[in-house]
């Protein structure tokens, strides 16, 4: 890789990608304080990776030897869950009570949990947030949902939606949304303001011409150059996580971007609150292209990043990798002879293969591309506009799919990983429609910019719509009206929070829709946007509060709080054999989408 001239294009290549509608820059941004730090816990201490012996078993694949596949997480991840879940009872009792169902008895609800124990999706209601794509504007948008949310936020108990964060055991997120699940789980997910005020740099000259972020350039190089010393592959993604972390991961109380370098993905599970067990699951998402000029397929994979795994949920192919072993090559029939890595998934690099929008340069030929993409091609490798991750799971499928074909990336060495916007999957949905997660109810935040600058249903209808595909029967995905030809807007769905699958039978999930949309503020900023006002991130966060809550705008509904809670109690009041309210039986006649 000529990586110098990565360095040369740099500024041009995110100036192809980003929109003209861009913001007016304050002149000073205010001095940023420490919060509590991301931990350093990579083995070589910095950026670069380190070799080391394998364990006895390494990939947990879950094809048989007939190649059938079996989904199976992985165990510190359902340990996690069922722990998280099991002390999660009065939680559940503090947010029922302040929400004040009509005959409705928490004490009843919570009985079978409190004789056997918080089970999730069988004595508690497994819940999980999914945090849409959209750059800054994901990251704004989902942040003050969440923080809507949060228990710790005073203005949403006594909205009675307080207390929704710390009952969801996942959060699955792609693109900006995982610059806010990166920021908040690495740094030992404290609240969102916090974050917001502290680290996030919004107001500053955030523009990759600007000097503010054009003079980190060369210490950026020095970084990546190391892992390219110690024999990784590194791509324009590297410098990009590199950037990414400068704003997300690293200490704000300096501005050298080196000092994030030694913080890991699999830092998360240092942190207290994780130890703890006091916050959701977090899963990352990126896809991958079958090889350099190709197309993505219409079965091309998502990938997870989580704290404890590396993983995939396709029909050819379900595995897992510890996180600590990303990067490795495929193991060896004898794993004692086999070499590992560690300190692979550092999370800004994970944050930024999510947020790859550079792949757009590794388009087939042919196909149109700005002229400025045109010129960095006479540069730039083709597959150096991916996210460069060994293939540690090739060869493992063996199943073929209905095309004849074998999965696409059975054969590949490496993986060239890109944000999952290109195969259309803006909503991380797919994570938490894998059957074994067993999902009640799936919050989607949706602050994908479409037509009209707003969410038109189309990351969720993507999202349904490969459920369709053979062999994802068993992904039980609730009906969405066709976005394409604009029966979800014709029918407002994008303009309001709906429930799809009021009526479907268990185990299909509930998924509660909140689309970013004009409430209190505007908020449809361009997904390029970089920098910020304190007024416009203000108008975020106040705009979120009133969607949320339902508290102001043009949709305010004092019974929104009780009809949210009869969403996320709904399936497990159904396995409880009893009936629903007649509050909640109004409450779905308001809010749920027609079958």
């Amino acid at each position: 890789m000529r990586a110098r001239c990565l360095f040369q294009v740099f500024i041009g290549v995110v100036g192809v990608f980003r929109d003209t509608n861009c913001t007016n820059k304050p002149n000073r941004p205010p001095r940023l304080h420490r919060r509590d730090p991301a931990l350093v816990t990579s083995p070589s201490g910095g950026y670069a990776p380190i070799r080391t012996s394998c364990p006895e078993k390494v990939v947990f694949s879950s094809v048989d030897e007939s190649g059938q596949v079996c989904a199976k997480l992985s165990d510190a991840e359902q340990n996690y869950v069922r722990e998280k879940a099991s002390k999660s009872i009065p939680i559940w009792r503090d947010y029922l009570t302040r929400v004040n169902l009509t005959d409705f008895d928490v004490d009843s609800f919570l009985s079978l949990a409190q004789s056997k124990g918080g089970i999730p999706a069988e004595t508690l209601p497994n819940l999980g947030i999914a945090a849409s794509g959209g750059g800054a504007r994901a990251l704004c948008v989902g942040g003050s949902i969440l923080d809507a949310f949060d228990s710790r936020n005073k203005r949403s108990v006594d909205a009675r939606v307080g207390g929704i964060l710390q009952l969801s055991n996942y959060l699955a997120c792609v693109s900006g949304g995982c610059w806010l699940a990166g920021n908040w789980a690495t740094s030992n997910f404290p609240s969102i303001k916090s974050l917001r005020q502290n680290t996030w740099r919004l107001t500053e000259d955030n523009d990759l011409w600007d000097w503010n972020i054009a003079k980190h350039y060369p210490k950026v190089y020095k970084v990546v150059k190391k892992k390219k010393k110690a024999g990784f592959p590194v791509s324009i993604v590297d410098a990009w996580g590199r950037l990414v972390s400068r704003h997300f991961i690293e200490d704000p109380s300096t501005k050298d971007p080196k000092t994030g370098q030694g913080v890991l993905f699999s830092s998360i599970r240092a942190t207290n609150a994780y130890k703890n067990r006091e916050a959701p699951f977090v899963i990352a998402v990126a896809t991958s292209r079958p090889g350099t000029k190709q197309a993505f397929r219409k079965d091309s994979p998502e990938y997870e990043f989580t704290p404890e795994d590396f993983a995939i949920w396709h029909p050819l192919l379900n595995a897992t990798l510890p996180m600590q072993y990303l990067g490795s090559p495929p193991p060896p029939s004898d794993p004692r002879s086999g070499t590992c890595v560690n300190g692979f998934d550092n999370a800004g690099f994970i944050m930024g293969i999510s947020s790859n929008i550079f792949s757009q340069g590794d388009e087939p030929k042919g196909k149109k591309k700005h002229v400025l993409v045109k010129a960095i091609d006479l540069f730039v490798d083709d597959d150096d506009f991916e996210g460069k991750v060994p293939n540690t799971f090739k060869g493992l499928s063996k199943a073929v799919g209905p095309d004849g074909l074998e999965f696409q990336d059975n054969s590949k060495d490496t993986l060239l990983m890109a944000d999952s916007g290109f195969i259309s999957k803006n909503l991380p949905i797919h994570s938490l429609v894998v059957p074994h997660r067993k999902l009640d109810v799936i919050i989607a935040s949706d602050s994908v910019r479409e037509v009209f600058c707003i969410p038109n249903g189309t990351a969720l209808f993507s999202a349904y719509s490969q459920t369709k595909l053979p062999g994802y029967e068993g992904y039980r995905f609730p009906k969405i009206p066709d976005s394409i030809n604009g029966t979800f807007a014709n029918l407002g769905y994008n303009k309001r929070p709906t429930f799809f699958g009021c009526n479907a039978p268990p185990p299909t999930p509930i998924i509660v829709y909140i689309p970013n949309y004009f409430s209190v503020a505007k908020t449809d900023v361009a997904t390029g946007t970089a920098t910020f006002t304190n007024d416009q991130l203000d108008g975020f966060f106040e705009n979120g509060f009133a969607i949320a809550t339902q508290s102001k705008g043009t949709t305010v509904d004092p019974e929104w709080p009780a009809c949210l809670a009869c969403a996320l109690i709904d399936r497990q009041v159904l396995r409880s054999s009893a009936q629903r309210t007649s509050q909640c039986k109004k409450c779905f006649e308001k809010y749920c989408a027609a079958d």
